[in-house]
């Protein structure tokens, strides 16, 4: 056994399985793999598959369905009951066990709408299903046994096919843990009022489906340890909850919050909170001394030390990881090696989320090989036909990325940076305290540049002519500029450009006005109203953050509502700047706004002159543009398209 992990991996029994390790691959529901089809596809089984290559003890699935099977166009709804749709499931157990890991599959806890017409089924009338508005219709006593009986077959399914624990998700206000919460449980019957009542159907389905697969598979409870909310449960129920459902599972996992925006920086910690931050409910639990099963911690895990860390202290037993081993699938490898500097650090933006609930393929901001595991090793070559003299202009995480990726793949690489220092777009992060995911990745690649021979000229503006006869490729990262808005007086003599604003916060009045409400100027604004500064936001749209990822955006939003610090000005639009007053056209009447500061945010725009002339005027025969000079870029997009160009050299 490894001494320096010896508690996170530490082999271990829970009901006659083996894991091998204690940490546990969090489930994610493969939306953007699904097509339609009732059994997991190639895509789907290549993710889980690949999860197992972690090295991870156990690898949680999500996707199989109960009840009534059907697509409503963009969940997974794996059939558990057609023989040919089981072919898939047992081929998805398999390629998990080959790596040595146990297979689990989450069960959702969701009520199909197709039961019967009308609204979907919850707990109580009015309540909401997920993120929906509250028409939620009361589940009656006929519709439990049915959904009992429905779960218990699937668990049965399951096990056939190879599976060897279930994740019951009894948590996040989904419909199934509404009955365990005061806040959404309104029934007068056995299953609302006291807290036996409102655990009874989740206590129901355990024992049912333990009964179908004769108490031979794993049953973990993942649950809310507190809702948060002021009308639903706090820690203190929470452990007693886990009281109750001990009694008929083996693992209790910890989780909390709701599937709300409100809530759901909690349920899935984001930027604004510290590493791990939901360790102190499973903490909460095993301190209790009321809690007999293993505990399970899950939340913003950043790396295996973490997790050796609080097992060892006694705070959990397992430690569940998505978004983590999502950024670097290696970490565990990597930590094990010696090499955790090399762990490329989730930067927390909830892209992997995003991506694949509201888009169309499943993307990391730092990984640009995820969503990919079906071709990835098809879409270039193993090795460069032959090795190259590349030159990456701009050292920013676009111009950083392609030059350690280059390098990786045996070319000769140089990197001319113009500034004193490497970043460049992500250089603001240092100074802001809930950027610190980004701060660490910007760091990140910093170190992994100076690790390698790869040769680095600061302060130098190359020019294209200065690359001839002397480079076989140039990759241009030149980056971005702040657009400059056609609005009088809107410039630098009257206004600062919000990226100069870090690092020099002190030289800024106390009573701010920042132009433009995109992710930039919202950032920049929760900032400084955090630092005591009152700030004043005018944006055209009647939103704040309209670009952003939805994730992102809903918890900038919410932070920046919770701020008394902060005002904002919205369905405005600038119509003059001066050096402390801001004037603005709203519902056809024109405003002026004062102000010590006016910051600048209204957008970026590409430096294509500069790129362009990298290629028109450079006798360089192989050329790539990439990063926030092909268009204002998301580090997701740089960092896509850094690595695209570098592995196509």
């Amino acid at each position: 056994m490894n001494k320096q992990f010896s508690h996170a991996l530490s082999p271990i029994r829970v009901n006659r399985k083996f894991y091998k390790n204690r940490i546990c691959v969090a489930p994610i529901t493969p939306h953007s793999s699904s097509n339609g089809e009732l059994y997991p596809n190639e895509a789907a089984l290549e993710y889980f598959e690949s999860r197992a290559r972690t090295g991870a003890g156990m690898v949680w699935c999500a996707g199989a369905k109960f009840v009534d099977v059907f697509d409503d166009g963009e969940h997974c709804t794996w059939d558990t009951e057609t023989f040919n749709h089981k072919n898939g499931l047992n081929m998805l157990a398999e390629r998990i066990h080959a790596h040595g890991a146990l297979a689990g599959m989450e069960a959702h806890g969701l009520t199909p709408g197709s039961w019967r017409q009308g609204p979907p089924i919850t707990c109580s009338d009015g309540n909401r299903f997920m993120q929906s508005p509250p028409i939620g219709q009361e589940m009656t006593k006929e519709e439990i046994k049915r959904y009992v009986e429905a779960e218990a077959k699937m668990c049965a399914n399951l096990q056939e096919v190879g599976f060897d624990a279930i994740l019951f998700h009894f948590g996040h206000q989904i419909p199934i843990a509404q009955f365990l919460s005061p806040l959404s449980n309104h029934r007068t019957d056995e299953y609302g009022g006291s807290l036996e009542n409102r655990c009874r159907i989740c206590v129901e389905i355990l024992d049912a489906c333990r009964e179908a697969t004769h108490g031979r598979m794993i049953f973990e409870v993942r649950m809310s340890a507190t809702e948060f909310s002021e009308d639903g449960y706090d820690v203190e129920e929470g452990i007693r909850i886990a009281e109750i459902l001990q009694e008929h599972c083996d693992i209790i996992q910890a989780s909390c919050g709701q599937v709300t925006e409100k809530y759901m920086t909690w349920t899935h910690p984001c930027q604004h909170m510290e590493d791990h931050p939901n360790l102190w409910l499973a903490e909460k639990f095993k301190k209790s001394g009321k809690i007999h099963v293993p505990v399970t911690a899950v939340g913003g895990l950043e790396s295996l030390q973490a997790a050796e860390d609080a097992i060892a202290a006694g705070k959990c037993d397992f430690f569940a990881v998505a978004r983590q081993l999502i950024a670097d699938p290696k970490m565990i490898k990597k930590a094990i090696d010696g090499k955790a500097d090399d762990v490329t650090p989730c930067i927390k933006c909830m892209r992997c989320h995003d991506s694949d609930c509201y888009a169309h393929i499943f993307r990391c901001a730092v990984n640009p090989t995820i969503g990919y595991e079906t071709c990835a090793e098809k879409m270039f070559p193993a090795q460069p036909e032959r090795l190259k003299n590349v030159a990456v202009i701009g050292g920013g995480p676009a111009g950083m990325k392609a030059a350690i990726t280059a390098f990786d793949r045996g070319h000769k690489v140089t990197l001319f940076e113009a500034k004193d220092y490497l970043g460049g777009a992500l250089d603001f992060s240092k100074y802001v305290e809930f950027k610190y995911a980004l701060c660490r990745y910007k760091d990140f690649l910093i170190k992994q540049i100076r690790k390698r021979d790869i040769v680095v000229h600061m302060n130098t503006e190359v020019k294209p002519a200065d690359l001839n006869g002397k480079f076989d490729a140039v990759i241009i990262a030149v980056g971005a500029e702040p657009v400059m808005l056609p609005v009088e007086g809107y410039d630098v003599s009257n206004g600062i450009i919000a990226t100069s604003a870090y690092g020099h916060e002190g030289e800024i009045g106390d009573n701010i006005v920042i132009i433009g409400g995109g992710q930039v100027g919202c950032e920049t604004a929760l900032h400084l109203a955090d630092m005591g500064k009152k700030v004043s936001i005018i944006e055209m749209q009647s939103g704040l953050c309209p670009e952003a990822s939805k994730t992102c955006a809903d918890e900038i939003r919410i932070c920046l509502e919770e701020n008394e610090n902060f005002t904002p000005i919205l369905g405005a639009a600038c119509k003059k700047v001066e050096k402390h007053a801001v004037t603005y056209t709203q519902d056809g009447q024109d405003k002026t706004v004062e102000a010590d500061t006016v910051i600048l945010a209204a957008g970026m725009k590409p430096k294509s002159a500069l790129a362009d002339s990298f290629i028109m005027d450079c006798d360089v025969p192989e050329w790539y543009v990439v990063g926030d000079c092909v268009n204002a870029r998301t580090v997701e997009q740089a960092t896509a398209e850094a690595y695209n160009a570098a592995m196509e050299l």
